[in-house]
């Protein structure tokens, strides 16, 4: 699929032009590492890849864990009729329930929800202690503003990426990825996800083998930004797959570096592995700096 990567750049470009140029200390990149076999890689070592930032070779790198840092957390519900029809939306909304009382643990977690139709709805920032009194109003039925939902998960809820701060940003979006409603397009959205920083883990409602247009933008967005696309689940997946983004969330790894053009708003990258080392490595290309 093309990334439609021009797209992207002019709009990030487009609402940065009155950004102040500035010098946060070092960047953090979130980085998806697996074997040959798909099984998540423990024990990485910066040696073990090849970091470039506008083609030049970043030098100095050290590598977080993911799981040492707090989870930021936003679960994206598609409430419109086109999801209602699918066959295992209320199964997939059951095990997202049970995902985010196993994930959300430590004092500085926290999450959001957002739920759209026609009209979007989100909660604030909840702890592991709210989470027992919340009840999410899933009224089904509407056309659907996907793009625009994501847009605003992302810049209203999420925000601009501290490099201050290190967190790790999570957004799983659960649609079937139609949009006959938003005011923005999919680049749009993406844009957003990018300068956010989140990784987005998207799950399909359809049941149908066949990859439609709406699938694809799901994809699109999961590879955009160093996620995961999941799709066609039955029953019996729905857990597996959850716990395999549960997984990959706490299994991340972020390198930390000082990036080696920092004039540069948008900053293209690329991971690969070390030479003869078999590793998959998923990323997002590109990066905003905000300062």
């Amino acid at each position: 699929m093309r990334w439609g990567g021009t797209a992207i750049l002019a709009l990030l470009l487009g609402t940065l032009a009155s950004a102040e140029n500035g010098a946060s200390p070092k960047v953090l990149i979130p980085l998806i590492v697996t074997d040959s076999h798909q099984r998540l890689v423990s024990g990485l070592t910066p040696a073990s890849l090849l970091i470039s930032e506008q083609k030049t070779l970043v030098t100095e790198v050290s590598l977080l864990h993911g799981a040492d840092l707090p989870l930021e957390l936003g679960l994206v519900i598609d409430t419109s009729s086109s999801a209602q029809n699918d066959g295992n939306f209320k199964e997939i909304l059951g095990g997202a329930k049970d995902f985010v009382n196993d994930i959300v643990r430590g004092p500085e977690d926290r999450i959001f929800f957002l739920t759209f139709a026609t009209k979007t709805e989100a909660t604030g920032w909840l702890k592991k202690e709210q989470l027992g009194g919340v009840s999410l109003n899933v009224k089904m039925g509407g056309g659907t503003a996907l793009y625009d939902s994501v847009a605003i998960a992302c810049r209203e809820r999420m925000g601009a990426r501290d490099w201050n701060k290190p967190t790790r940003r999570v957004l799983i979006v659960i649609s079937d990825g139609d949009d006959n409603l938003s005011h923005i397009t999919r680049d749009d959205a993406a844009s957003e996800a990018l300068k956010s920083g989140v990784v987005m883990f998207t799950l399909s409602t359809r049941m149908s083998g066949n990859r439609v247009r709406g699938e694809r933008i799901l994809e699109y967005w999961a590879r955009v930004t160093g996620g995961e696309f999941f799709t066609s689940l039955t029953r019996k997946e729905i857990p597996k797959v959850f716990a395999r983004i549960k997984e990959m969330s706490d299994g991340m790894y972020y390198a930390s570096y000082v990036p080696p053009a920092s004039n540069n708003r948008v900053h293209e990258i690329e991971v690969k592995p070390a030479p003869k080392g078999k590793l998959e490595v998923s990323y997002p290309r590109r990066y905003v700096w905000l300062q």
